[in-house]
This record gives structure tokens, sequence and C-alpha cells, in this order.
């Protein structure tokens, strides 16, 4: 479960899952479409995440499972279908949405990790929520992941499309910066978290070994797995989401900021953790707008 600490800090923690469920449809595709266009995004990240959860299991040796994908895949499908639909408030395609929906959350029960729809695009939400305060446009936690979503696949997508691999150099953590920004207290938690994932000379020089031997082959692999920035960007359109931080109402270079430094809080390794190693993180942030 995503938990917020008092702190104010979101991170997951282990929960039960609910003994049932209980929806009504006509209630829900009545509600102020921004709300189904919200769980929208949080739908269409799953390809930007199993990029992401892939690569790290191909680099770091970690857990890894593909069922959730194959629980989801004809619901997926037949939502992405429905994305116009789910602007109009059409029940039958917010009934889609809400099974599909459901679903990703069974994938939780049966993995015991949310990574397979919570990875890179989810970090930077979960910072915009924790640390944007007075300058939170007031958005919801789907629509911040929807523009994310294409934020972290024109990451993927630039890095994996190169013919030979980003080069890794070892971890530079600013504890200083990350106080100023996330304040004493949070700063201590997420450090403790971003230093499992951190990477020190030796480290660092394993990664690259690894992505010599394998970039090609890694780029097959999530070539198979990836939906193109372009779709994605035009299935949130037609469900009225937004797909920019202009759209959220987000200060550009707030959002930015969230970008460069969101894999900060949390011991997930993704491909913004691999474009900050590559030292190109902020290149690709400065493109967001």
């Amino acid at each position: 479960a995503s938990i917020t600490l008092e702190s104010g800090l979101k991170i997951s923690l282990p929960a039960h899952a609910p003994k049932g469920v209980f929806m009504d449809i006509g209630v829900i595709a009545a509600a102020p479409a921004f709300l189904a266009a919200s769980g929208f995004g949080d739908c269409v990240c799953s390809s930007v995440c199993q990029v992401d959860w892939w690569m790290s299991h191909r680099l770091l040796d970690s857990f890894y499972d593909d069922g959730p994908y194959l629980l989801m895949a004809e619901d997926e499908k037949d939502v992405f279908a429905k994305a116009a639909g789910i602007r109009a408030g059409n029940p039958d395609a917010i009934g889609s949405l809400v099974r599909l929906l459901m679903l990703s959350g069974l994938g939780v029960a049966i993995t015991g990790v949310s990574n397979h729809g919570s990875m890179g695009e989810h970090q930077i939400s979960h910072y915009i929520d924790c640390f944007a305060h007075q300058r939170h446009p007031g958005t919801l936690h789907g629509e911040q992941v929807g523009v994310a979503t294409l934020t972290v696949g024109r990451i993927q997508q630039g890095l994996l499309g190169r013919s030979d691999p980003p080069v890794m150099q070892p971890t530079r953590i600013d504890e200083a910066d990350m106080q100023r920004r996330m304040g004493p207290l949070i700063a201590g938690q997420c450090l403790t978290e971003y230093r499992k994932k951190t990477l020190d000379q030796a480290g660092a020089e394993r990664l690259n070994t690894r992505l010599a031997t394998i970039w090609p082959e890694l780029q097959r692999e999530c070539a198979a797995m990836i939906r193109s920035v372009d779709e994605m960007k035009a299935l949130l359109e037609q469900a009225g989401a937004p797909t920019s931080a202009a759209d959220l109402g987000l200060d550009v270079d707030f959002y930015r900021e969230a970008v460069n430094h969101a894999h900060e809080m949390r011991n997930r390794y993704s491909f913004t953790d691999i474009a900050c190693n590559a030292g190109v993180l902020a290149d690709f942030a400065a493109r967001e707008a």
C-alpha cells in the first residue's frame, strides 16, 4: 500500500488485500471527467514501468515477474480502445477502466511489490506531491503520473535508441541540496533508501561491463515492451488527461526539478537513475515543458 508518513514522505508498505471492492459504475461515470482521466493516467504507464523493471532486473539481477502484465494484457487493450469513452463518461468504458485498475492492484497481491505499475514515473508524481507545497496546482496523482509517463518514456527511448550504451559514473550525492529541497527529516529518510542503489567506482564499472555485454540484447528486449511516446500521448489526450507540466498548471522549473531528483526518493532503479549516473538526466529534464 502507498502510505504517507507523518513527515509527508510517500512510501510503500506491506498490507493485506481487501476482502471485497464494491463500486457503482453509474456514479463513477457521472463524476467529473478529470477523476476518470486520472485513473486512466495511472494505467497508461504500464509499458514504461515494464521497461524500467526489466532493465533493473537485467542489470542488477533483481526480482522481476511478468505475471501482472499477462494478467492485464487483454483488459489493457480494451481500455485503450475505449480512451475517448473515458473522457465522455461512457459507463462501459468506465467499467473497463475500473476493472483494469483492480487487476493492477491484484498484481501487487500476486508479486508482493508494486513495480509492475510504479517505477520512475510514479517517483516523479510522488516528488510533486511531497515537495511542491504552495506551488502544487491541486492536480491528482494519476494526472501527474500520465505526464511523467511521457517524460520517462522519452528518457527510456532516448537512451535505448543510442548505438552505444550509456557510461555509468559513481553517484554524486549532495546532501545539503537534498536537505534544502526536502527538509532535513525527509532528506534523511530518502538518503537511507537512495544509498541502497547508488554506485561507487566499483559498482559503476560492474554496470558498464554488464551494459557493454548485453546492450544490443537489452535494446531488443525493451523494444518488444515499449509503447511509443506519441501513442501514449494520443491515448492521454483522447481520455482528456494532461500531457505536460503546463497542462497540469505546474511551474515548469519545479517539474524539471522533480524529473532531476525524484529518483532520490526510493530504492527502485529506473532509467532516470541510469540517466543520472550517465550525466544526462539534466539534459532530458531541460527539454520538458
